[in-house]
């Protein structure tokens, strides 16, 4: 018979690949190559999915046992029945899962970075700066030195 804990190690293991994801996600975003970003995010989205797929089959074992449907009513299961190793998965769990938590909020900050720092580019590109357009309409510098022109005396 299935029990809430069951899959818990499949859980982990989804969590812990997720986790290596949020890892390869971070070195990609910390370099200045974004090649293989594509990959990483569809791989995450699987896992996510696999994960929530195994969380719904935790979620209605817990109802059809009694338990509320959530990780509330599967801390009670596993205080009233849960072997001491459905209790130290479950407690990797939240480890792995606090893990994830913060790997997912510095990447965000990668990102948003990296953000910024292409919207300030591209500001830049479009002319969008208080000094005015780089370019003119015959595609000549509009910046004008103040200085001599090199090779000139």
């Amino acid at each position: 018979m299935s029990t809430p804990a069951s899959n818990l190690p499949l859980e982990k293991a989804a969590l812990v690949r997720l986790i290596g994801k949020l890892q390869q996600e971070q070195a990609l975003l910390s370099e200045a190559s974004a090649e293989g970003m594509t990959d990483i995010i569809s791989e995450k989205a699987n896992i996510v999915a696999e994960m929530t797929t195994l969380a719904g089959n935790r979620h209605r074992l817990l109802a059809t046992a009694g338990y509320a449907d959530d990780e509330a009513g599967m801390q009670k299961w596993m205080n009233e029945q849960g072997s001491d190793a459905d209790k130290d998965v479950w407690a990797d769990l939240f480890e792995l899962a606090q893990d994830a938590k913060e790997l997912n909020r510095i990447n965000g900050l990668l990102i948003g970075k990296k953000l910024s720092i292409n919207q300030s580019a591209l500001t830049i590109l479009q002319g969008k700066t208080g000094t005015g357009s780089f370019y003119g309409p015959d595609g000549q510098s509009s910046i004008k030195s103040s200085g001599r022109r090199l090779g000139v005396v």
